[in-house]
Parts: C-alpha cells; sequence; structure tokens
C-alpha cells in the first residue's frame, strides 16, 4: 500500500543514529541492523556531515550535533598529504589500500563546503576551511561525477568567501571540464555527458545549475538540455522509474528497469529543486515532488522504500520487491531529499 504523499513523514536521525559507532557510520545493514564486517566509507561519512549539518540547522538538536563531530571527524581523517583522500575503512578501523576508484574526494569537498556554509558552530570553521583547501588542488584530477561534488562543495564555500577568485576558477575549469563531455557525445537523440546513464546521474546537471548561478548562462542552457534529457528517460507521466543498476542505460541499448536505487532519487530531487530556483518554472517543482514520492510508494512496484518503523530507507526497488536491508547510502539519500523538500516547503510558507 501507498503512503499518503500529502504529508512529509517525520524527520528523524534514529536510523543513521543506530548505524553509527564512536568512530563513524557504518556503510551496510542486515534489515535495520548495521553489517559491522563491510567497515565504514568516507562516502557515506560526508553524505552524513552534509545531513547532520543541514538538519542541524533546522533542528539544533545535541544528537545532531553529535552525529556531526562523528562524522566530519571521519570524513577530515580521510585526508591524505598530497591532496588526495582515502575511501574505505575496514571493520578493524584501518584504512584499506589498493582501494577502487571513487569520487570520495569531491564528496568530502561537498561537505567540507557545506560545513562553511552553515556550520553547526564557528569553532568548525578553520579546520574546514584549511582541510578544503588542502584537498582543492586535486580536484580537477576527478572522475566527471567527483567533479560534479566538487562544483556543489566550491558553491558553499562561496557563500562564506564570495571573492574568492581563485575558487571560482577552479569551479569554472569543472564545469567546463564537464561542458566538454556533454559537447562531445551530445547527438539529437542523446543529451548526454558520456554514452550511458549509469548512477546517480542527477548530480551532473545539478552542479551545472549550481555553476551557472556564479558563473553565468552558458551552465544553465546545458543544465537545462540534460535535465530534460534525464526527465524524458525516467519520469513516465506518473511516477519516476529510475535507471536500474542491473545493465543501467547504455546509447542504443535497453534501459535497465531494477534495481532502482535510492541515491537516483535523492540526485533528481536536489537537481529539480536547482532547477526551480533556476529558472522558476512551477513545473520543476512540481517533478522534484513526484521525485521524493518515490520514496514513498511512487514507483513502478507500488512499495514505499521509506520505512516509517526504523526511519531508515530500503536499499533499493528490485523486480520481485524492496531490498528488505536498510544502509548508509539508502538512508542518508532518503535524509538529504526529505531536508530538501521540507526546506523548499518551509520557503513557501
Amino acid at each position: 500500500m501507498t503512503e499518503s504523499s500529502s504529508e512529509l513523514p517525520e524527520l528523524s536521525l534514529e536510523h543513521l543514529h543506530r548505524l553509527t559507532d564512536d568512530k563513524g557510520l557504518f556503510q551496510h545493514a542486515r534489515r535495520t541492523t548495521p553489517y559491522r564486517k563491510e567497515g565504514y566509507c568516507t562516502d557515506d561519512n560526508a553524505r552524513a556531515v552534509i545531513a547532520t549539518a543541514w538538519y542541524y540547522a533546522r533542528n539544533p538538536e545535541p544528537e545532531a550535533l553529535e552525529l556531526f563531530k562523528i562524522y566530519l571527524a571521519f570524513t577530515l581523517s580521510s585526508q591524505n598529504g598530497d591532496g588526495s583522500v582515502k575511501n574505505l575503512m575496514g571493520p578493524e578501523r584501518r584504512w584499506l589500500k589498493n582501494e577502487p576508484g571513487n569520487d570520495a574526494l569531491g564528496r568530502v569537498l561537498w561537505a567540507l563546503g557545506v560545513v562553511l556554509a552553515e556550520p553547526p558552530s564557528p569553532i568548525y570553521l578553520t579546520t574546514a576551511k584549511d582541510c578544503f583547501d588542502n584537498l582543492i588542488r586535486c580536484a580537477g584530477k576527478q572522475y566527471q561525477k567527483g567533479k560534479a561534488y566538487s562544483i556543489l562543495g566550491m558553491s558553499e564555500y562561496l557563500k562564506r568567501f564570495p571573492e574568492a577568485s581563485d575558487i571560482k576558477k577552479q569551479m569554472e575549469t569543472a564545469a567546463e571540464s564537464l561542458i566538454a563531455e556533454y559537447e562531445e557525445n551530445k547527438s539529437a537523440d542523446w543529451q548526454w555527458f558520456d554514452g550511458a546513464l549509469t548512477y546517480d546521474n542527477a548530480i551532473l546537471p545539478y552542479a551545472l545549475f549550481v555553476a551557472g548561478a556564479k558563473l553565468g548562462n552558458k551552465y544553465i542552457e546545458v543544465a537545462e538540455k540534460t535535465c530534460e534529457f534525464l526527465l524524458a528517460n525516467t519520469f513516465n507521466g506518473d511516477y519516476f522509474s529510475f535507471i536500474g543498476c542491473m545493465g543501467w542505460y547504455k546509447r542504443g541499448g535497453a534501459k535497465a528497469k531494477f534495481d532502482q536505487q535510492p541515491i537516483e532519487a535523492a540526485s533528481t530531487v536536489m537537481m529539480l529543486r536547482a532547477a526551480y530556483d533556476t529558472t522558476g518554472n512551477d513545473r520543476f517543482l512540481t517533478l522534484q515532488r513526484k521525485a521524493f514520492d518515490w520514496f514513498l510508494g511512487e514507483n513502478d512496484l507500488h512499495l514505499p522504500l521509506y520505512d516509517s518503523k526504523s526511519k531508515g530507507c530500503h536499499d533499493g526497488l528490485m523486480s520481485d520487491g524492496i531490498n528488505p536491508n536498510e544502509g548508509a547510502e539508502s538512508t542518508l539519500s532518503f535524509l538529504l531529499s526529505l531536508l530538501a523538500i521540507a526546506e523548499r516547503a518551509k520557503k513557501q510558507v
């Protein structure tokens, strides 16, 4: 049964707290129990910094601050002296070696930018700025999505330091890189940055909407084209059906319907908020709520991924039902989406 989408669910850190120990946020869960064997990752702890900072800005509760401190400490500990970051930490609390390529650096920059823009306390500003300034020198070495996360971080940084011309230049370089990849891959029927729609797709147009707000309409034009292309391939007129991870959607191929993952809904919610903020088009605001309602059961199986009992989020929509596990990425995706929707609702009051 689909949960009512007329009211927003409760904003709660209950399940996030359940997945956290004194070191950081565990990556995975077996149902609602932390699966400690899989350890921690910087990706999730950086996203948790963003979620708890945004939460604390709305609800300055001691629990939120304590969780924020844990996630920030983990995130800060991930940095290397050369401006790179480590991502995977085993259950014995040692960083893993020879880890696969990842987007952790971009997510750390985004998290630190949020701390600079909305610090729970001014005492975090110096440390966050020093770490950001150390890591930004490696921003150009990242994969496509990492550059997008970095743009979001730089935008937040500029809210605190609007005259930071070096950061504006770095943002322009990253945005130009995305534009170049779009120009290289686009065609009349394929308005995208490469040859496939894979994971966290909406983060790319989202980053360009954000860059355009700081740098000009050139980036907004590409953001709108790629946003519309993504919507055409994920919104069926009634509800969102995101690209599944069991095969993705390669140019000229068939779209994978499952497994659909909460991260897609989260970045779509944030992309559509940025699209609305940039254009003022109410259609994007309506679609933003539709993207959020995917969590509540407005999806291919008409089943809610949000767990109203645990206050967590299931790990995916599979062909035969809901993934019963409620890990960190999924729960953070839900929380970040709810925070974005709640912020918009607050502004409309």
